[in-house]
């Protein structure tokens, strides 16, 4: 049977079928049937002899976790042109959702979520992927006239020994076609389920904040203390990198958050980084580039650019 599903596996990375997120985005709910905890949905999982019985809540509460930080915090689109898959769609419909909603399976598989997801169920994962996936990896066998499935055991212990692999190969064919249409650098990394941010090493940070005169880079207030501001906001470049790292203020870096800054602080950086060694993937014209594809494709268009409300100028 292992074998079997490795099989199954191995015809779906060279399917080529791939239209939306769904296909990849079912398998990785499936891979949870192996080692999901009590409270991640243990009530849509029955024991059947050989076979585990699934409700696809169980899998719909994965999609909403998994789309929950590409909409919200990374704002990466799904499909081409307007067209708004389903699963953004529900974040827009029921109230229940927030930008800083506590994005864990545990709680997207409490109560206050089961109208969500049994939307998603109805309009979506049970009319599209549910049958179509079979064609190109055929793990599970849906039961007729329900909302249910069953996945063996084996294929259970399968998913749970090779999670890690198949999570990163599923994740490879995610990114692959996010970045057709999203512009937005390190995607992979975006869909890691745990991504540490880190910081700017001492010895940087210490050479922005001298080379600003001890002073905020927006607002030029002096101090003692500075938090390293990513200019180009971090749930964007997602990367930590020396040239665009600036020392803010608590307040300015407080209130600019994840909002791109107005054109003259580009103008300002690009002078700025003109004084730091840099790595040589570095370039005026790639700072430039960056930004401007912030701008269109994460912080809006039409949106107005962050300033400082307070200058010491």
């Amino acid at each position: 049977m292992a074998s079997s599903i490795r099989d199954e596996f191995e015809r779906f990375f060279h399917s080529n079928s791939m239209v939306a997120t769904y296909k990849p985005m079912f398998l990785k709910a499936l891979l949870d049937l192996g080692d999901f905890r009590d409270d991640e949905g243990s009530q849509w999982v029955k024991d059947d002899g050989d076979n585990l019985v699934v409700d696809l809540e169980f899998v719909a509460a994965r999609f909403i976790y998994y789309s929950h930080p590409l909409y919200y915090k990374f704002k990466l689109k799904q499909q081409f042109g307007i067209m708004t898959v389903l699963s953004y769609k529900i974040f827009e419909e029921f109230d229940v959702f927030k930008p800083k909603n506590k994005v864990s399976k545990k709680e997207f598989c409490k109560e206050e979520y089961k109208d969500a997801r049994i939307r998603l169920i109805k309009d979506g994962i049970s009319k599209t992927v549910f049958p179509l996936l079979l064609k190109d990896c055929n793990i599970y066998k849906p039961i007729k006239k329900s909302k249910m499935f069953t996945f063996s055991k084996d294929n259970a212990l399968y998913v749970k020994q090779h999670k890690n692999q198949l999570t990163k190969a599923l994740n490879h064919e995610l990114s692959l076609f996010l970045g057709k249409f999203n512009n937005s650098p390190n995607i992979p990394s975006k869909l890691e389920e745990k991504q540490k941010r880190p910081n700017l090493n001492k010895k940087d940070s210490i050479e922005n904040i001298k080379i600003q005169n001890s002073k905020c880079f927006y607002c030029e207030k002096p101090g003692k203390e500075f938090a390293q501001d990513h200019f180009i906001p971090w749930n964007y470049v997602y990367l930590t990198e020396k040239h665009n790292m600036v020392p803010a203020c608590v307040t300015c870096n407080s209130s600019k958050h994840d909002s791109l800054s107005s054109k003259n602080f580009l103008e300002k950086i690009i002078v700025r980084n003109k004084k730091l060694e840099l790595s040589a993937g570095y370039s005026e014209s790639s700072m430039r580039s960056e930004w401007e594809n912030c701008r269109l494709g994460y912080h809006g268009e039409n949106k107005k650019l962050w300033t400082p409300k307070n200058t010491t100028k």
